[in-house]
């Protein structure tokens, strides 16, 4: 998942890899360039029911999930962020953006609109951010064993002759 949401990225916009960071909302510290791009999952959640499939020697449990994606475009120069935060939405509402996500088996459900949310640094600095959330669904599975048997052995017995009541 997380590595189409990077090549996502990468692919549309102008941003490059080392300026490019998987985040972990309050457990990392802000980069130390003025021009960085952080993606992280807002949420994870189960869609409809699971789906179970059988075969002679496991069983295969799926769930839909969707994956809640935020894209934060960070630093000093609000017009580049702003185009590439709208670059990534108007791809992300076109067959571009599916097409993308289906040569990774994800399904690009849809894309939020831009939103602009500026905040204030360690030094108490405004930063500008554009914002970009994507709505992404994938079928994750589980294979486990199951038991199974290769023949049966059954004995017939009338029990009206060889036990009396």
């Amino acid at each position: 998942m997380y590595e189409a949401v990077n090549d996502f990225i990468l692919k549309y916009t102008d941003v490059v890899q080392d300026n490019l960071y998987r985040g972990y909302q309050n457990r990392s510290t802000l980069p130390q360039i003025n021009d960085w791009t952080m993606y992280y999952d807002q949420s994870i959640n189960r869609i409809g029911t699971d789906v179970e499939r059988y075969s002679d020697t496991e069983v295969t449990l799926y769930t839909l999930r969707e994956y809640v994606i935020n894209i934060d475009f960070c630093g000093d120069d609000r017009e580049t962020l702003a185009k590439r935060a709208t670059t990534l939405a108007i791809v992300g509402r076109s067959f571009v953006g599916c097409n993308f996500f289906n040569e990774y088996k994800i399904t690009l459900d849809y894309a939020e609109d831009v939103q602009y949310l500026p905040f204030v640094d360690e030094e108490q600095q405004y930063i500008h951010r554009y914002r970009i959330v994507l709505h992404l669904s994938r079928w994750d599975s589980v294979v486990l064993p199951q038991e199974t048997a290769n023949a049966v052995s059954a004995y017939i017995e009338n029990v009206d002759v060889h036990h009396e009541p």
